[in-house]
């Protein structure tokens, strides 16, 4: 991945900038245990190891999430392949899904669509638990180095959850506090008193206050144990990510392809028209021959006059 997304460069300049201040790369004390621990893991598990925060073409960026527990990240990735290697990478994909099984790792969506044999396109979506993001994308990575292909788009977004989701925790504890003074107090009440039917409306409107408060509670909380995860792949002209320049080869390539769509759109007309020339040619004809022997009658007719 030799291009590098400017988010991402951000990302890892805060990161060296976070490490510079011990050389030895340690927070404190056994604080080199954790990354020793997750090499000697990673090495077990088959995939590449990569210090955090660097990027190799094989595995792509390395960014770590554990500066931001709290927001809720969303990770793109744009694959250019050959067009027969697609499906063939695609369905790898989701064995390595399969492998984390339901609980961690879910397909949410497929696409796969052929515009011809060097046009392909297609795509996976997937729910993920947070846990295994970067490693499930690693993995896939190199499926799809193995399979001769690159990665052509790399993107990581992250959207603050956190935040909201204290402010929301606050406002149903008020509401939810309200409410158990609210009840506390009516069930002191006697059933004729003045002041029960102020207070059982006002319940009623916490209680309209409290359920979108629940939803979006819920909403962020779902945001924060799920990550997804967008696969895009792509052939010929279908390749995901920024346009490249065509080769000589692929830029005769694509010109013997006009010249033969052209080809093919004139083709269409001739044939499409033809049938209507061949109908207009002949009643041509059949009005030249009508004319020819009208004129031949009238000049015989006024020769016999003459005579």
């Amino acid at each position: 991945m030799k291009r590098a997304i400017p988010f991402l460069a951000m990302l890892l300049a805060t990161t060296a900038c976070g490490q510079a201040g011990d050389p030895n790369g340690r927070n404190g004390p056994g604080g080199s245990d954790q990354p020793a621990n997750a090499a000697n893991t990673a090495q077990e598990s088959g995939d590449i190891v990569v210090p955090e925060g660097e990027a190799t073409q094989e595995a792509g960026p390395n960014i770590g999430t554990v500066a931001a527990p709290d927001v809720a990240f969303a990770y793109r990735y744009g694959f250019g392949l050959a067009a027969d290697r697609i499906a063939e990478v695609q369905d790898q994909h989701q064995q390595i899904c399969e492998r984390y099984t339901l609980a961690r790792c879910r397909i949410t969506g497929m696409t796969y669509r052929a515009a011809n044999s060097d046009d392909v396109e297609a795509s996976l979506t997937f729910a993920l638990d947070p846990a295994i993001a970067r490693t499930f994308a690693r993995d896939a990575v190199q499926r799809v180095n193995a399979a001769d292909g690159t990665v052509t788009q790399s993107e990581i977004t992250g959207e603050d959850a956190g935040t909201p989701l204290r402010a929301n925790q606050r406002d149903r504890a008020e509401i939810e506090a309200e409410l158990a003074r609210i009840e506390t107090r009516l069930r002191g009440l006697g059933p004729m008193a003045a002041e029960k039917t102020g207070l059982e409306a006002r319940r009623t409107e916490l209680l309209e206050q409290l359920r979108p408060l629940r939803e979006a509670g819920h909403a962020g909380q779902e945001s924060l144990a799920t990550t997804p995860m967008v696969f895009r792949y792509g052939s010929g002209n279908l390749v995901p990510g920024p346009a490249q320049r065509p080769s000589i080869g692929q830029a005769f390539h694509r010109a013997g392809n006009n010249f033969a769509d052209g080809a093919t759109m004139l083709l269409v007309v001739i044939i499409t028209l033809l049938p209507w020339a061949i109908a207009f040619g002949l009643i041509a004809l059949l009005i030249r021959y009508v004319r020819r022997r009208w004129f031949r009658e009238e000049t015989g007719t006024d020769a016999t006059h003459a005579a």
